[in-house]
């Protein structure tokens, strides 16, 4: 750990060797006195603090590979991370999600610690300098307070709980080998009274404007809040399933509900969230990055090139696609969901009766896309998608991903390629006007959301759930499926009003209303559903089966295939292990139990 805990001189040499106010080049040695005696460079120590955050969401598990993909919301073809990670690879030696070319290769590991450390450094300094107000002091430090919160927070998501630490190390600190890990709880209950404590001093505002929109405020604090007691309640980190844990959760959540600043935008507004200016005013968002992520229209999306009405570019790679599991959990419009699985492969099904009465068909002619939930259309292309019309041009891009078709279904998962290999391709934060006449990078940004309103009514929905109110659990749960213009959860056919069922669909759900945002992976865990039941993925390879006079295909049939095996379910995935390097110097510092 010491190796990515950074002394004070490298971190000012970081921030300082950006600002045009140095006199010289920093050369490692200045003094914190001249840190401090200087406006920007005092303001810089928070800056670097935000540094470390990431930014877009395709920059997490490798080079342009969504951590989505690291689940069974969607896969990505070629033998890279995701494919190492689902075959098995994850060791003490190899962390898989890492950058082999970069030192270190572990990326999340020392980010986070970085983080940690800058946020100390800014906490412990910035209440020394003389060159600012008392209310840019004030507010500085709870901003580095909060992020903290926010390192440690993305920390225990990934590694389990660890050591809190709220000073910087000295560069001769020595006592690695007497860290020793807390319990979830603990640590838990140190963030969350850290980010109250924040909101209660009144220094943060609820909400930042459009033109600080970047910055945090007492919004994040308690989204990060909920988020951590929630994953605290979860069986995962709550095996005796103490149920104060649970009620604390949905408390939490209810705190973020009650700020006034933030609404659930419209159905007809939901893309608004993923695709626009990072400066547009969205009502749900509570914090998004500030880089835009636009270049996922060319690593993670459809390709667009066989457009017969202008010359297009060709996408690197289709990357994400999302996997028919995925798209099963789309309810219909009447609530009833597809299908069944009649077994382990998940490539036989039974058509669920009362989505049958509400259209859904596979068979010859069939058409299973038709009446579903208003967020399948939103957030999936599929065979027959109208995707909107390119810059410049004037027809639309329509979704053909039939074998043969410009967009068909790919047999071959071992390579990157640009066509599907699940026949569906990803549309929640893609923009068709990325693309235009022998060009590309056009259209609106996109911006990686990290908190928004919709999660904490869910994460009360499930909170209450387990806690045993289920009337409350269905009230929460019903704003999200009102909002998504489907009916409330009472009304769908086969409701049952016990937790089991209510549990199910909350899980759906959140499944859903959060699918392809990068959440799954960390629901997976807390959850405790890593197990042979999913460790599977499958696509559905659609033929022509009529063709019309001009040729055009008028009728499909529909074939479940199963694209891989997976081995990323065993208890080792649960919790990743502290990288071996820095586990030999933390000999008290206690491996996850299913590495030890």
């Amino acid at each position: 750990m010491k190796k990515l805990l950074i002394t004070l001189s490298f971190l000012i040499f970081i921030f300082a060797g950006c600002e045009d106010v140095l006199e010289k080049t920093p050369d490692g040695t200045m003094t914190l006195d001249k840190v401090l005696n200087n406006y920007e460079r005092t303001k810089g120590l928070l800056t670097v603090t935000y540094g470390k955050i990431y930014q877009n969401r395709d920059q997490i598990a490798f080079v342009m590979q969504p951590i989505e993909c690291f689940t069974d919301n969607a896969f990505w073809a070629a033998t890279y991370n995701t494919y190492d990670w689902h075959n098995g690879a994850l060791s003490l030696s190899n962390p898989v999600i890492n950058w082999p070319w970069s030192s270190p290769a572990e990326r999340l590991w020392p980010d986070f610690w970085q983080g940690i450390r800058f946020a100390n450094v800014a906490i412990e300094n910035i209440p020394k300098s003389t060159l600012i107000t008392d209310q840019e002091r004030n507010t500085w430090v709870a901003e580095a307070r909060v992020l903290r919160a926010w390192y440690y927070m993305n920390l225990l998501e990934f590694y389990g709980p660890m050591p809190w630490i709220d000073k910087p190390f000295e560069p001769d600190y020595t006592g690695w080998n007497d860290m020793t890990r807390p319990t979830y709880d603990e640590i838990a209950t140190i963030i969350a009274d850290e980010c109250k404590d924040v909101v209660s001093s009144g220094v943060l505002p609820n909400r930042r404007s459009s033109a600080e929109a970047e910055f945090v405020s007492n919004g994040v604090a308690l989204a990060i809040r909920a988020r951590v007691l929630l994953n605290n309640a979860s069986p995962l980190n709550n095996a005796e399933n103490d149920l104060t844990k649970w009620k604390r959760a949905a408390d939490a959540a209810q705190d973020v509900i009650n700020l006034s600043e933030y609404q659930l935008v419209s159905m007809a507004d939901y893309k608004s969230m993923f695709v626009g200016s990072f400066r547009s005013d969205v009502s749900e968002i509570i914090w998004r990055s500030p880089s835009s992520n636009k270049n996922i229209n060319n690593t993670n999306g459809v390709n667009v090139s066989p457009y017969p009405y202008a010359n297009i570019p060709a996408l690197w790679n289709c990357g994400e696609s999302p996997t028919q599991e995925l798209v099963d959990c789309f309810e219909m419009t009447n609530g009833a969901l597809p299908v069944t699985y009649n077994d382990a492969t998940h490539t036989s099904v039974t058509v669920n009766p009362d989505a049958a009465a509400a259209g859904y068909s596979e068979s010859t002619g069939g058409d299973p896309y038709s009446n579903r939930d208003a967020r399948f259309y939103t957030d999936i292309l599929f065979n027959g998608s109208n995707y909107g019309v390119p810059t410049n041009c004037t027809q639309p891009v329509i979704v053909e991903s039939y074998v043969g078709g410009p967009h068909g279904f790919n047999d071959n998962i071992y390579q990157e390629t640009k066509t599907s290999c699940t026949g569906y391709y990803s549309r929640k934060d893609k923009d068709v006007r990325f693309w235009g006449p022998n060009q590309s990078g056009l259209g609106p940004d996109i911006h990686w959301v990290f908190f928004r309103l919709a999660e904490f009514y869910l994460d009360k929905a499930e909170a209450l759930c387990e806690f045993g109110d289920l009337d409350g659990a269905k009230s929460a749960l019903n704003v999200i499926r009102e909002r998504a213009l489907q009916p409330k959860i009472e009304d769908v056919p086969g409701f049952s009003n016990s937790q089991a069922y209510l549990r199910d669909r909350i899980r759906n759900e959140r499944r859903i209303e959060l699918c392809l945002e990068g959440w799954r992976f960390h629901d997976q865990r807390r959850w405790n559903i890593l197990d042979p039941t999913n460790k599977l993925i499958t696509g559905m390879r659609i033929t022509v089966a009529e063709v019309g006079p001009d040729s055009k295909p008028t009728a499909f049939n529909y074939q479940r295939v199963k694209l891989r095996d997976y081995q990323s379910y065993t208890k080792k995935y649960q919790v990743l292990p502290i990288p071996l390097d820095d586990a030999k110097k933390m000999t008290s510092m206690t491996q996850p139990e299913a590495w030890r």
